[in-house]
């Protein structure tokens, strides 16, 4: 339990970073973007990415084969759905960015 909480939460601060900068109203700036693409491109990704692809998954397999109660084995694999959610998530919204700024510097 307290890995899977340690691989859930690793990678949070990072995230609430950039939620905090949107509220605030830097949407769309370069504080914004460097926010969205430290979460790709530093630390934070790699630890979300390991953490969550690769710690998660083995996780899962090891609460799913073990003699756990059904509701801890649904709770491993709900986990390890969310992680994959978020997971393409930011995937997808770097791929927007990154395409978007790039398209941006060609106008100019």
């Amino acid at each position: 339990m307290v890995a899977a909480l340690w691989i859930a939460e690793i990678s949070s601060p990072f995230l609430h970073m950039r939620e905090l900068l949107k509220e605030l109203g830097y949407k769309d700036t370069d504080v914004n973007l460097a926010a969205d693409v430290s979460i790709i491109l530093r630390l934070s990704h790699i630890i979300f990415s390991l953490a969550r692809m690769i710690g998660g998954p083995y996780l899962a397999y090891v609460t799913v084969k073990a003699d756990n109660p059904l509701l801890i084995k649904a709770m491993a694999l709900g986990l390890l759905a969310v992680s994959v959610f978020w997971f393409y998530k930011i995937a997808r919204m770097v791929r927007y960015k990154l395409s978007k700024r790039s398209g941006d510097r060609k106008v100019t």
